[in-house]
């Protein structure tokens, strides 16, 4: 039987999840994990971020595009920055791991008054529990003989899930020796009770039967679940209106020819919330009862109307639940199920579904930049099949903007870390060696500040990137929330953004290449000269600290405390 080392077990695992880079920083604790990262035969690549907050927000930008993401970090000080990231993965639904090398086996079997380096006081199982309460599990492996079965049931426990989990190599166990998996890892999924599964059918079928309109919400959890296709085929079978989230936006649906918009409650454009909150029978379709998603719980879905929540594991039917019938399983029985039934009546109209719509379009002038007409060039320079990553008020206004088909966006999420977004963008460009999309970020210049150091990342590795830094001076979204009075706490020290690429190590007009745009004519040639980016382009737009889009105003009332 073929022996291979823990960590290269661990490794080998991670690969068949589709995970093809791991983020990581060394620390004395987990070098001997680096070594198999970097001499083992597994096929995973090691990518270096500039710390660990950072690289773990690129594992979860990494795992919403390949399905699975890994940062690896030292025992204490690198496991415990990995805490706001990893809250974040398990708030937005993100399957993930986090590896920390500890002292040796038997130093953490026996007690003793020595304080250790990175240790607090003396206990060393104060980072598991910290971590118990922000992913499905935490635990260390402490038995070489059980390990390879405990690494299987970490990796199947996230994915069955969708949640991030917390696992600890000891240093001796690193490069302990193991037997080979013979055998792909079985993720063995949780499946539905078919009785709660029926019943769910049952039921649906009954109101789909009497319904003559119905409309269709599109979640991330869709996204998480792989069945976009699936989405798009209900959406077709009942001729539905179709609506995308705020946390999830996906081009194919907003391209659909049923799309009525981006749905977010009373923040949505009238007509939409007309389609959705209006028709006979509303279909929540991997949505969460999420704050954003629901423009701060403002929905009115099932008000007014019969309605069917399909959740990640379990469906709800005008406020009966279905437990462990899972979304997965319960579309692709639903569409059997209705095969039979006639197509619904839609009577779509031309009126507003997005604040920024391509046929917003128009001629650019000198003028300087506002966010209602710059996103209006965002939403014509976007292209199908972009990847495209936001932060604040990057992610915020590009929620609104009307996508083509097979964009996908992903950022801050329900989460709202300032600085998340820029980490996953990280991440995501390591993704997308393998999906190739065109690969464009629009961040606020506050988030910004906050995980910046990983420009480098990009440069380091001559990523090809387009990243558009919003430069208000300051903390908008805010502004925006909390408006009346200027504060010094939403104001920020001014970067000169276009620089920074030299500094972090790139050579101007080789691999990096930086633009400031004041006017809509400049910000409309940057768009030109970045139609398809080579090397990291850097665009600095310049917006007056107290713009705000028409539609902002609107949700930041609802954010108000």
């Amino acid at each position: 039987m073929q022996q291979i080392t823990l960590a290269t077990y661990i490794l080998t695992r991670l690969k068949e999840l589709n995970t093809n880079h791991v983020f990581g920083i060394p620390g004395d604790y987990v070098l001997p994990f680096f070594d198999e990262i970097l001499d083992g035969n597994h096929g995973v690549k090691h990518v270096m971020p500039r710390n660990e907050l950072n690289g773990t927000y690129a594992a979860d930008g990494y795992a919403k595009m390949n399905g699975f993401g890994a940062m690896v970090v030292t025992f204490g000080v690198g496991s415990l920055s990995c805490t706001n990231a990893i809250a974040g993965a398990y708030a937005d639904d993100t399957p993930m791991i986090v590896i920390a090398g500890t002292p040796t086996v038997k130093v953490l079997s026996t007690p003793t008054e020595r304080r250790y380096h990175h240790v607090i006081e003396n206990n060393f199982n104060t980072n598991i529990d910290m971590f118990k309460h922000i992913t499905c599990a935490s635990k260390r492996l402490i038995d070489v003989s059980t390990a390879t079965f405990e690494v299987d049931q970490m990796l199947r426990k996230a994915i069955q899930t969708k949640k991030p989990v917390y696992l600890e190599v000891p240093y001796d166990l690193q490069t302990a020796l193991v037997p080979a998996p013979t055998r792909p890892l079985d993720l063995m999924l949780e499946q539905s009770s078919m009785t709660n599964l029926n019943a769910a059918l049952e039921a649906s079928v009954a109101l789909l039967e009497k319904s003559h309109t119905r409309s269709v919400l599109t979640g991330h959890l869709l996204q998480r679940e792989d069945m976009i296709k699936q989405g798009l085929q209900l959406v077709d079978q009942l001729n539905a209106a179709v609506a995308t989230t705020f946390t999830c936006k996906m081009g194919d649906f907003e391209d659909h020819p049923n799309s009525v918009g981006i749905y977010m409650g009373e923040v949505s454009e009238d007509y939409t919330k007309e389609m959705m909150d209006g028709a006979d029978i509303a279909i929540a379709l991997g949505v969460t009862l999420n704050e954003f998603d629901t423009g701060v719980f403002s929905t009115r879905l099932g008000h007014q109307q019969d309605v069917i929540w399909i959740r990640k594991d379990y469906v709800e039917i005008n406020g009966e639940r279905y437990d462990m019938v899972y979304l997965r399983d319960f579309l692709p029985a639903l569409l059997g199920a209705i095969r039979h039934i006639d197509a619904g009546e839609l009577a779509l109209q031309t009126r507003r579904k997005f604040a920024f719509e391509l046929k917003d379009k128009f001629t650019p002038t000198d003028n300087e930049l506002t966010i209602d007409r710059l996103f209006v060039q965002f939403a014509n320079y976007l292209q199908a099949g972009d990847m495209l990553y936001g932060d604040t008020g990057g992610f915020i206004n590009s929620s609104q903007a009307e996508f083509p088909a097979d964009v996908v966006m992903h950022g801050c999420g329900n989460w709202g870390s300032l600085g998340a977004g820029f980490g996953m963008f990280v991440g995501a460009n390591f993704a997308n060696e393998q999906h190739k999309r065109r690969s464009v970020s629009i961040q606020g210049e506050g988030a910004f500040t906050m995980s910046a150091q990983d420009l480098a990342t990009l440069i380091e590795h001559k990523k090809d990137l387009a990243l558009f830094i919003l430069d208000n001076s300051g903390y908008g979204a805010e502004r925006a929330i909390h408006p009346g009075v200027e504060r010094a706490y939403n104001d920020i020290a001014v970067w000169k953004y276009e620089k920074l690429g030299e500094a972090l190590g790139g050579t101007e007009g080789v691999d990096i290449h930086s633009y400031v745009a004041n006017s809509e004519k400049e910000m409309d040639e940057v768009f030109n000269a970045l139609k398809e980016p080579k090397g990291v382009n850097i665009v600095r737009v310049m917006l007056d600290p107290n713009d705000s889009a028409t539609f902002n105003l609107r949700f930041s009332q609802l954010l108000q405390h």
